[in-house]
């Protein structure tokens, strides 16, 4: 590896990106956490060697950027994503024995936290150059920078999805070869410069709305994060449950001792093991009119079929299908009363 130039660390390390992104393996197993902790090892140590050299100034214009400094512009970005995937100790011996090595959820956050600070500083990099952010997105970003949230209404934040979508979609195509396996330095080089240049444009352009989700993602899982409950939360619910469970059985065995081993129905406290009583769902005649004919509680007569209906149809209430006295009437007519 110390025989590589800058540039050729560069394509191996974006190489086993690709790689990690397309894995099957577990993300919390100890052996992709240890890839992705070397990963981020060697683009941080690019990035070092990169600022030594002073590739990028704040005070240049994008086009004074050599076409084969831009994609170093996504080291940031690398870095950022790949520490929203940590769950380890960012300073952990990746080299050292798997007994040794400590995942955990709890490092999660302070991860998170550090990816995005990279995120922001991507972001923050490619703003000073012109035409590569949108308004929109340079407006956004300052509004995050501050700590502020960016509030879009349902409609206007669906647009801006389907518009990202759409323009994500079209990067994709356009960066489609960069992305073959089978693309060699040579073959690349072979196209004109400014069509190199648009396609490393394209790029930033791509990473750019991946990274103001990202910056989503990472503010969504950071707000669970923070409301999780600790370990001492979850001992001292588990405890509080234990004693409430004891004190209702001790509790019970002493109300039976009290009445000689007998059922009660209800203590001291408003327990009970008695059983709910089912209320009556339908009622016949002599319990809503009395002999002498005086209603005794209000009713409505309706069949199966239109109870059914009024569920899909109706209004959530039961109306009355008729009158008393036309109940009355018709109650007479059958002989029933």
């Amino acid at each position: 590896m110390e025989q590589l130039t800058v540039a050729e660390r560069y394509k191996l390390a974006i190489q086993q990106y690709d790689n990690l992104q397309n894995i099957s393996e577990r993300q919390d197993s100890v052996s992709y956490q240890k890839r992705l902790t070397k990963l981020i090892s060697e683009f941080k140590l690019i990035l070092q060697l990169v600022e030594q050299l002073s590739l990028f100034s704040d005070n240049e214009q994008i086009e004074e950027i050599s076409t084969k400094y831009i994609p170093f512009l996504n080291l940031w970005y690398y870095i950022g994503e790949l520490y929203t995937k940590l769950l380890m100790k960012d300073d952990d011996d990746c080299d050292g024995d798997d007994g040794n090595i400590i995942i955990n959820l709890n490092y999660k956050f302070e991860n998170l936290k550090l990816g995005q600070r990279f995120i922001f500083t991507y972001l923050e990099n490619l703003m000073n150059y012109d035409d590569i952010l949108t308004l929109e997105q340079s407006k956004k970003l300052k509004i995050l920078l501050n700590g502020e949230s960016y509030q879009l209404n349902p409609m206007n934040k669906r647009q801006e999805k389907i518009d990202n979508y759409k323009l994500e979609q079209e990067l994709l195509k356009k960066l489609s070869i960069l992305n073959q396996e089978d693309q060699k330095e040579e073959d690349i080089n072979k196209f004109d410069e400014e069509i190199i240049r648009t396609i490393y444009l394209d790029q930033l352009k791509y990473f750019i709305l991946k990274s103001f989700n990202l910056l989503e993602s990472i503010n969504m899982e950071l707000q669970v994060l923070q409301h999780r409950p600790t370990n001492d939360d979850l001992n001292s619910s588990s405890s509080t449950s234990s004693n409430r469970l004891e004190t209702q059985d001790s509790r019970l065995k002493n109300k039976s001792k009290k009445n000689g081993g007998g059922d009660d129905d209800d203590d001291d406290y408003g327990f009970t093991t008695k059983l709910e009583s089912i209320p009556k769902i339908s009622y016949q005649v002599p319990d809503l009119i009395n002999k002498q004919g005086k209603i005794l509680q209000p009713f409505t007569i309706t069949s199966q079929r239109q109870k059914l209906k009024e569920k899909v149809f109706g209004t959530g209430q039961i109306l009355p299908s008729m009158t008393v006295e036309e109940y009355l009437d018709y109650e007479l007519a059958n002989g029933k009363m």
